[in-house]
């Protein structure tokens, strides 16, 4: 039997994100089916409130406690969530799949299909993602209503950007399939060390590595009492490949005393490996896949402090950080020295988070609180501009509503100063969605892009170099517009758009969120070399995703990045000097 959240259920636990998947997928359904359009978008914007809901809905409905309190969750939709927790399906919902091809749902996920036009697909024959793959190579999808060459090509690039995630995982997907097997593990006394991409902190992890202190008898065996865990192999393969959530990993079984250095061959990439080799071979050693050999006898002991410090002092290199660690230029930068990476522990403030002003799951009052016990001096909080489509939405009206409640909720936390911002979008002719008497009333002003992608590279770049030259800008979101797996960036060119934010002064965000890391480690690194102010944000919609903040550090570490690039990492008093600079 599972458990999550304190909370077991049969055979399967539900946690909140499982039953925001469920009510998502009943959406979907509804929507192929033909439902009622406003019954389906409030079924879609319950899924999203479940999700982010910072309770566990099924201790809530196990108490017995009235669930119509949570917003956005009326009595029908109480029932439903009550008969998934109590048997781990509903009978709309079975009902729904029994009549309804499963591949029809992925086709609704592709982007630029959706659900009217996979009705448009089905009716056509196309009921799965590999037979749209083929309408799109025959050509037979434009003769279709509402497949357009425009369309055609969107669901193309979007089919391109799903393939970069075949047999491949998001970093967060990894790092709690990860979580999960090597606490089981580490509970049972396992020495044992993560390595592969995952290590690296790449947004798309294509390789996940435990290696285990353990024979292969041993390890087989203890994987084989992990609960969520599939083999994938035999019994004496080594590694072992399994499986959890999704998320493949191989189990590596080595003796002790060489976990740390098989661990970080297997770290890689191998064009790093190979520029370490041949650095090694100028100091007449040898690089192994387990430690360093040579003149002076082999280290084996390859842990971060001291044993990988004490291989690459052989080398006469500082430690690399594993973020760090790609190809030969690397080693070459490295040699001149490197510089101190920003931490977690360096940032001060959050400034994009959003709360039930537009479409976060949180109050406002639960944001503040949480980002409070964190320890941040700081928070932006952040809500989207009307254009979005986001309900509501804040206009002007309703931006000064919300100016009173953070005045009433500072009053209670005088220990983080809370910044009255917006996220505003850019519209496509480069203008803001809000005037800029509103704009003027605000602290910070955070721009973005989150319609009509499908512009050329130079009216997309001057969409976006039009908003920032607005001298209320203080930070451009997610830059790129990329989503991983979902959506590539949009035609941009990246690098005179950095410059213009260098000389407009403002700053460029990294958006932690696991979907979207962006701007991605190369453009960070250009922002290095540019001078261009970074700000690390969570892009937080819920209290638990505050800890997207960790992934946007791995990116600004993966960029080469020290706190004093990034605009958050200084104390309030200096963020409040620069956020002043526009009325110097």
């Amino acid at each position: 039997m599972r458990q999550t959240g304190g909370v077991q259920v049969g055979r399967q636990s539900l946690g909140n994100g499982e039953i925001g998947r469920l009510v998502a997928e009943l959406a979907d359904l509804m929507a192929l089916d033909g439902d009622d359009s406003h019954r389906v978008a409030h079924y879609r914007r319950a899924a999203t409130v479940i999700r982010r809901f910072h309770h566990s809905l099924a201790e809530i409905i196990l108490s017995g406690s009235d669930l119509t309190r949570v917003p956005g969750i009326g009595k029908g939709l109480a029932g439903l969530l009550s008969e998934l927790v109590h048997t781990g399906s509903a009978r709309r919902l079975e009902d729904y799949r029994a009549r309804i091809p499963r591949g029809l749902l992925d086709l609704t996920r592709v982007d630029g299909v959706g659900a009217t036009r996979a009705r448009t697909l089905w009716d056509a024959g196309v009921d799965s993602v590999e037979k749209l793959e083929a309408a799109l190579e025959g050509r037979s999808i434009h003769g279709l209503d509402g497949f357009g060459p425009s369309v055609a090509s969107h669901i193309r690039r979007s089919l391109e950007a799903r393939r970069a995630l075949r047999g491949k995982s998001l970093l967060s997907q990894a790092d709690r399939a990860v979580e999960r097997l090597t606490g089981f593990l580490r509970g049972r006394g396992v020495e044992l060390s993560v390595a592969g991409d995952i290590r690296r902190r790449t947004e798309i992890v294509a390789t996940t590595d435990i290696v285990c202190a353990a024979s292969c008898e041993a390890l087989w065996d203890l994987v084989c009492e992990c609960p969520q865990v599939r083999l994938d192999g035999n019994r004496g393969d080594n590694p072992v490949p399994v499986e959890v959530d999704g998320v493949r990993i191989r189990m590596v079984a080595v003796p002790r005393g060489l976990v740390d250095p098989v661990a970080h061959h297997l770290t890689g990439p191998p064009a790093y490996l190979d520029a370490l080799a041949a650095r090694a071979r100028r100091y007449g050693l040898e690089i192994t896949p387990t430690g360093i050999a040579g003149a002076g006898g082999t280290v084996t002991d390859a842990s971060p402090a001291p044993g990988e410090a004490a291989m690459y002092e052989r080398l006469r290199l500082p430690w690399i950080p594993p973020e760090l660690r790609e190809d030969g230029v690397t080693v070459e930068r490295a040699e001149r020295g490197l510089p101190s990476l920003v931490t977690l522990d360096d940032i001060r403030g959050d400034l994009h988070l959003h709360t039930t002003w537009s479409d976060g799951a949180a109050t406002l009052r639960t944001m503040v609180e949480t980002a409070a016990a964190r320890g941040y001096g700081y928070i932006a909080v952040t809500d989207h501009s009307p254009s979005t489509g986001v309900v509501p939405g804040l206009d002007a009206a309703a931006l000064r509503a919300q100016a009173a409640e953070i005045a009433r909720v500072q009053g209670d936390f005088p220990g983080i100063a809370i910044l009255r911002g917006c996220e505003v979008d850019i519209l496509p002719d480069g203008t803001l969605d809000l005037a800029d008497e509103t704009l003027a009333t605000l602290d910070i002003v955070l721009v973005s892009v989150h319609s009509t992608f499908a512009m050329s590279r130079s009216r997309m770049t001057d969409r976006i170099i039009r908003a920032m030259e607005n001298p209320l800008v203080d930070v451009l979101c997610h830059p790129t517009g990329r989503k991983l797996g979902r959506r590539d960036p949009y035609p941009l060119d990246l690098k005179a758009l950095l410059e213009a934010a260098r000389d407009l002064d403002v700053a460029v965000e990294v958006n932690g969120s696991p979907r979207r890391l962006d701007l991605d480690d190369q453009g960070l690194w250009l922002c290095r070399e540019l001078g261009v102010r970074v700000v690390v944000n969570s892009d937080a919609h819920s209290v638990a995703r505050l800890d997207n903040m960790r992934y946007g550090i791995d990116q600004a570490r993966r960029g080469w990045l020290q706190p004093a690039q990034i605009a958050n990492a200084a104390e309030l008093s200096a963020f409040r000097q620069w956020l002043g600079r526009r009325s110097d």
